[in-house]
């Protein structure tokens, strides 16, 4: 009889065991980012409270600040060195003429099988705090890529309290002064803190919030730039990402830097794939995506606001971008350079 309730046991541990693994899916994850709580977080990080976010100022400090305890509390601990989160630099803003004391903000989560190789996943902290004496409050430019690496973060966070730790690492990374010359990822890319040879791709993330001119009568897009320019690979699991879980219309128009788009009243080449942060690494032949929703009336003004925020749209841009992260730090091979 006892061995007899010993494998009634065994038999009931296996198919619990087996069900939990049945019941596991990316979406298990990727359904806790939600509309709600993008709102939320871009509530207070594109709010006045914050001061426009520029690159050195009182508002870049409430906003690293706001990141880093946003991190804390949800258990992704920092990304430098020595387990702090913020990566302190003075850069020249050739511009204008003059030095600046900022930061970057690094959180880390670190991989199972393969620690060495890194997914880099970025958007700008910063944008150009106040002019006239009006606050640009950024919410799409950036504050809609900056929630929706919180959000990531915490999907891949809830995962590792499940047992299910990724296998490669995430560095979700903050970097300043884009609106100044993309200065942050530039420096983070001089200065890496995991070497760029093992940075297997970098997601990044600039305005995600919003509907252009061109889509108003199809919502549902999102631009991808530079996906198959160094990597194949790259490009291939984020078609194939977005044909299992989203379907949203992947518009690469802007792959093409010379076609044209009207933007601050005139018509001039694009340029995207230079002009956000994902660039300081695709120069450093790192596979790059840009995710972005094209610019609109309230781009750098004080009209882009979170009320203008497509939440339902937003959530599902960054869920996106989830399943594109999770397929490549899970699969067994890593992302290949074109030759």
């Amino acid at each position: 009889m006892k061995q007899l309730i010993l494998l009634t046991g065994v038999i009931l541990l296996s198919c619990a065991s087996t069900q939990k693994s049945i019941e596991f899916t990316p979406s298990t994850f990727a359904n806790t980012i939600t509309a709600a709580e993008l709102k939320e977080h871009l509530n207070t990080y594109a709010s006045d409270e914050f001061l426009g976010r520029e690159a050195g100022t009182e508002g870049e400090t409430l906003a690293i600040n706001y990141l880093k305890s946003e991190y804390e509390s949800i258990g992704v601990k920092g990304g430098m060195a020595n387990g702090d989160y913020f990566m302190p630099m003075s850069l020249n803003v050739i511009r204008e003429k003059r030095m600046i004391d900022c930061n970057n903000v690094l959180a880390f989560i670190e991989g199972s099988e393969k620690p060495e190789e890194v997914l880099v996943i970025t958007a700008h902290l910063d944008h150009i705090g106040i002019e006239d004496g009006q606050i640009n409050n950024g919410a799409d430019d950036d504050g809609s890529g900056n929630v929706a690496i919180l959000e990531i973060a915490e999907a891949f966070q809830e995962a590792v309290k499940q047992g299910h730790r990724p296998k490669r690492s995430i560095l979700f990374l903050h970097v300043t002064g884009e609106e100044k010359g993309l200065l942050g990822s530039e420096y983070y890319t001089d200065n890496p803190i995991y070497p760029l040879e093992n940075t297997v791709a970098n997601l990044n993330i600039d305005m995600i919030g919003r509907i252009d001119n061109l889509h108003e009568d199809n919502p549902n897009y999102m631009y991808l730039i530079g996906s198959d320019i160094l990597s194949q690979d790259l490009h291939d699991v984020s078609e194939a990402m977005n044909q299992k879980y989203i379907n949203l219309d992947l518009d690469y128009r802007y792959n093409d830097p010379t076609t044209e788009v009207f933007e601050l009243g005139r018509y001039r080449q694009n340029d995207y794939y230079y002009r956000s942060d994902h660039y300081n690494f695709a120069k450093n032949d790192v596979p790059v995506i840009f995710y972005f929703n094209g610019t609109h009336a309230d781009y750098h003004a004080p009209t882009d606001t979170v009320e203008k925020i497509e939440y339902e749209l937003l959530e599902k841009r960054t869920r996106l971008i989830f399943y594109t992260a999770w397929e490549i730090v899970n699969r067994d091979d890593r992302l290949r350079l074109k030759e």
